[in-house]
Order: structure tokens, then sequence, then C-alpha cells
């Protein structure tokens, strides 16, 4: 088992089980990509409206700003492999390409192309380790995204039609009671619905999302002020004080610039 965090990546192999987590599993999301191989567990894994039970060899791909969480059903050890990286760090074709897989992929490679990462680490500086990380992960992305292998899973159709209407709505006010009235159904049905589906609020959700959409043109020199207010929010200091938490628990980057042992 590793940990390394350093110079913009997070590139781990945990090992833990349901009744002593090693990570917040809940109200998951970030502004950078996640791939997870999983090699063993009990586990149930929701990206977005999607969900399935993982099988050994299976693949999440998690592309920056999708909601996600994992379901550890039993003490069954939980083991995989979770590389976190921005999109810059990997070539543009590559990160347009991860925009269109689905969330839940069969790799054609297999586990030992994972447990190089382990025969790497402890042996090579900080910077080296970079490297040979990124290019174990440029050479498994090509393979994976040449001819995706979808797998099987379960999609929430009303949770899928709300999150689109979100994501197509983002940068205009987006209310409860607005979309209620687009999906004609009550704003308790609707509530309720994707609080036990997605295991937080409709709105929570909706700030969460808007945030890191703000972000992502923060990165690109916009004032955050301004920002603030193209999507939507009209309190300044209520959208900072949002913004700042997520920075500060990691949300909006996947490293740290330090190694964890």
């Amino acid at each position: 088992m590793f940990n390394f965090i350093y110079g913009g990546i997070d590139f781990a192999h945990k090992l833990d089980a349901a009744s002593n987590p090693t990570e917040q599993y809940f109200k998951h999301v970030h502004a950078f990509n996640e791939v997870i191989y999983f090699v063993e567990g009990d586990v149930e894994y929701t990206v977005e409206s999607d969900t399935r039970r993982l099988v050994s060899g299976d693949v999440v791909v998690v592309a920056p700003g999708q909601y996600h969480f994992a379901t550890v059903n039993s003490n069954v050890q939980y083991e995989r492999y979770v590389l976190k990286f921005p999109s810059e760090l990997i070539p543009s074709f590559l990160s347009e390409r991860i925009k269109t897989l689905g969330p839940f992929l069969r790799g054609s490679e297999n586990l030992l192309s994972f447990t190089v990462y382990d025969t790497y680490y402890g042996n090579y500086s900080d910077d080296e380790l970079k490297a040979l990380y990124l290019a174990e992960l440029v050479k498994f992305l090509v393979t994976l995204s040449k001819e995706p292998q979808a797998t099987p899973h379960q999609t929430n159709t009303t949770i899928a039609k709300i999150i689109r209407y979100i994501d197509e709505h983002i940068r205009q006010p987006i209310t409860l009671e607005g979309i209620s009235e687009e999906f004609h159904f009550s704003k308790s049905y609707i509530s309720n619905e994707f609080k036990r589906y997605m295991k937080i609020s409709v709105m929570q959700y909706v700030r969460l999302k808007k945030i890191i959409a703000a972000h992502q043109l923060i990165l690109t020199g916009e004032k955050k002020s301004y920002v603030a207010a193209q999507f939507g929010f009209d309190n300044y200091s209520t959208f900072y004080r949002q913004y700042l938490k997520l920075l500060e628990d990691g949300s909006l980057s996947a490293s740290k610039g330090r190694r964890k042992k």
C-alpha cells in the first residue's frame, strides 16, 4: 500500500473495510479527474445517476465535477488503486476522451499494470516517481479509451434528467421550485428521491456543481467576484466561504504538494 501526493497528483493503493474506512465515501465532488481500479471488495459505486456493483478488474472513471461515492456493503476488505490528477497533466486529446467515456469500464489491462505503481514507490525521488506514474497513467488511459468496454450498470432516469437540467442551467438561478415545475413532480418527491439516491440534498448538489464550474473559470484568470455573479451567487461572501471550504478540503486540487506515507 502507498499514498503518493506530489506535484499535482494523488496516487494511492488503498485497503480498508466498511467498519474502518480511511476516506470519506459520501458527498464527494472535485475539480480533477479520478480513475479507480477495483481489486476486491463488496462495493457499489455511484457516479452521478449511474450505479454498479463492482467486480474485480472494473475501472471507474470520474471526470471533473461529477458527484460520486462508494457504498461498502460488508467487512470484506476493500482494495483499489486510486489515481487523482488534473487534466492539464495529461495530453489534451486524452482529457477530451475521458469526458466521453462512461463511468464504468472493463480495463483491457490487468492488475499487473497497477502493481508496477507499488514497485516504483520508495525506489525513486518524488520528481522521478511523478514522471513514472504519469507515464503509466497515460499508457493506461490510451489503451482504456481506444476501445472502451462499458459494463452493465443501473441508471436512475429521474435523477439523470434532474442532473442534465442542472448542468444545462448551471450559470442560471436554479431552485427546487424551478426543477419541480420543469419535471411536474412535487418538491417533496424530488427532494426525497434525490437525497435517497445521491446522499445529498438537491440544493447542496447545485451549489457544489456551481462552485466546481466557477473554479474552472477562475483558473482562466477571471476575478472571483465576476465569476460568482456569472454563476448566480448574489452574495459574494457566501460564494467565497463555500469556495474556500472546497479549496481547503482538497476538492479543487488533487495534491497538497507533499508525499504522505
